[in-house]
């Protein structure tokens, strides 16, 4: 999963074909380093989705964009350019199957 900089994930947004995931943490929270380690697994798992991550302490625009509520969050850009947020990470297999959803929607 790459890390994005400040100003990449505008770039991402724009040029990154659909569908793909954006993980949105913070490097303290221990609940984002768990989520991490289930999307590591997801990506190894559907390949086909993108996922990148993006600490929001350095991308307050992100945040704003977004309206993140709470961290950490789970954006996916969906085909038809629509986004959605997930703030649950319950499971491995969840996370993979929201990622299979997404890549299988027409």
């Amino acid at each position: 999963m790459r890390e994005l900089e400040t100003n990449d994930w505008k770039r991402e947004w724009t040029f990154t074909p659909a569908p793909f995931a954006l993980f949105v943490h913070t490097p303290l929270c221990g609940t984002c380093l768990a989520a991490r380690r289930m999307l590591e697994v997801a990506t190894e798992l559907v390949p086909e989705v993108a996922i990148m991550s993006a600490n929001i302490n350095v991308m307050p625009d992100l945040a704003q964009k977004f309206q993140i509520e709470s961290v950490p969050c789970l954006l996916i850009k969906r085909k038809n350019g629509s986004w959605t947020k997930h703030y649950r990470f319950p499971s491995v297999t969840d996370v993979v199957e929201r990622l299979r959803s997404e890549r299988d929607t027409q």
